[in-house]
Parts: C-alpha cells; sequence; structure tokens
C-alpha cells in the first residue's frame, strides 16, 4: 500500500520536474527574445516597446519560482551538511526526514498563501500588459504544491521505499532523484 501510494507520488513528481523544465526553458528563451527586441527596437528603430519591460518581469518571476522547484528537485539549493556528515547513518536518516518534515510545512504555508494573495489580486491588473495581476502571482503556489510533492517524493524516497541500493546514502550526497544521477 506504502509503496504504491510511494511510488505514484515519485512519479508525479517526476513528471512534474520534466514539466518545470520545460516551462523555464520556455521561459528563458521568451524573455532573451523580448529583451533583445526591446534593445533592436529602442536602439535600431527609435521606438520602444512599451510592454517588453512588464513581460520580461513577469517571466523572470515564472523563472525563479519555477527553477526553485527544479532545483529542489535536483538538491542543487544551498545546505548545510557539516553536522549531518558526521552523525551516524540513522542520525542521517532521522535528520533528512526532518527537515523534509519542515520543508513540507513551509511549502504548504507558501502554497496556501499565495493563492490566498494570488486571489486578491485577481481584480488588479498590470499597466502595459492589461492581465490580471493574479497570473503572474500564481507562480507562487503553483510552485508552492510542486515543491510540497517533490519534498514528499524525497521523504518517501529517505524512509527507502524506492528499490535503490543505499537510497539514503545517495539521497544525502545526490539529492532526491537518485535514478536519474545514475542515468546522467
Amino acid at each position: 500500500m506504502f509503496r504504491s501510494v510511494a511510488s505514484l507520488i515519485m512519479s508525479i513528481s517526476n513528471c512534474l520536474d520534466t514539466a518545470c523544465r520545460w516551462l523555464i526553458c520556455a521561459c528563458a528563451l521568451a524573455m532573451a527574445a523580448v529583451t533583445a527586441s526591446q534593445v533592436f527596437f529602442r536602439y535600431v528603430l527609435n521606438n520602444s516597446l512599451f510592454w517588453s519591460e512588464e513581460l520580461g518581469r513577469v517571466l523572470l518571476i515564472q523563472l525563479t519560482f519555477f527553477g526553485a522547484a527544479v532545483a529542489l528537485k535536483a538538491h542543487a539549493h544551498i545546505g548545510l551538511d557539516f553536522l549531518v556528515r558526521n552523525m551516524s547513518e540513522k542520525g542521517r536518516k532521522y535528520a533528512a526526514l526532518l527537515v523534509q518534515i519542515l520543508s513540507s510545512i513551509f511549502f504548504a504555508v507558501m502554497m496556501w498563501y499565495g493563492f490566498q494573495f494570488a486571489m486578491f489580486l485577481k481584480l488588479q491588473s498590470t499597466a502595459t500588459l492589461g492581465i490580471s495581476r493574479m497570473i503572474p502571482f500564481l507562480a507562487v503556489p503553483v510552485s508552492g504544491a510542486i515543491m510540497l510533492i517533490h519534498s514528499v517524493s524525497c521523504f518517501f524516497e529517505i524512509l527507502e521505499f524506492t528499490p535503490h541500493h543505499d537510497a539514503l546514502c545517495e539521497t544525502i550526497h545526490n539529492g532526491c532523484n537518485t535514478a536519474d544521477h545514475k542515468e546522467q
């Protein structure tokens, strides 16, 4: 029962990670195109695009929050592991589980209050694009939900609901997505 739930959450986490990677690539390309267009229009055609700065800002917000979700899945955020390295294997496991529990609480709060604030912004529109300010801000609760799923997936992986030969050691040193690290 728990293995099937863990497997399902890990599969969802992997699919969401792939979707986030595609989204941040698209946002980065769009942001580069918008910025290049703005430079061309301003300095070559001497006619500035009034909407480019705001669109660039919206794309940067998406890059930041969905990029944070990708970094979490890849275990690429800055960490202080000098205490954990000196613990026993059981101590490392408990410390890793505690970190995932605390992270999950933070992501749930981020998701909840981010959604509430996005709903507060739904009747306000952006200055030049004319879209609801809720749309760019939805990156906060949506990325919070994705990071919550990644954190729960990592929690299950630490509990060794996965067939990896030494899931705890690899999780602590390589991140939660150990299968992807082996393939690369």
